[in-house]
């Protein structure tokens, strides 16, 4: 009459408690992270010889995906000197606007807007080189 007990009749499964359901998912989790994991460890060793030839291509185009980082959020203020600029590439369709991405010669990548007749110029200028 005290205190109650959970009752443990036969036959009548005890309720599980919210931490076993939690390492009910963990544990289905697991496995799927394992896995993950290892895929892309070798996904990235298949793309290592090709970041070697073009480091600067980081893109869709190697990776086979569209990154964030493979955007422009913003485009530069300046005007492009194309005489710093090493390559270029454009953006991709998955982005939220067109843009031209300029790698200088000191490794830096600049956003440019494509539709800027400098910014034309000077990819013309690196095609033909």
């Amino acid at each position: 009459m005290g205190r109650e007990s959970e009752s443990t009749v036969p036959g009548v499964p005890r309720a599980a408690s919210p931490s076993t359901g939690k390492m009910k998912v963990f544990a289905a989790a697991l496995p799927f992270l394992i896995v993950a994991t290892a895929f892309g460890a070798q996904v990235q060793a298949l793309h290592e010889p090709a970041v070697a030839i073009r480091p600067h291509e980081t893109s869709i185009h190697l990776q086979g995906f569209h990154r964030p980082s493979d955007c422009c959020t913003q485009y530069t203020p300046r005007k492009i000197r194309c005489g710093f600029m090493e390559d270029y590439y454009e953006t991709s369709s998955g982005c939220s606007q067109p843009g031209v991405i300029f790698l200088t010669k000191k490794g830096q990548r600049v956003c440019a807007n494509p539709f800027d007749l400098g910014v034309q110029n000077c990819v013309r200028s690196l095609k033909s080189n």
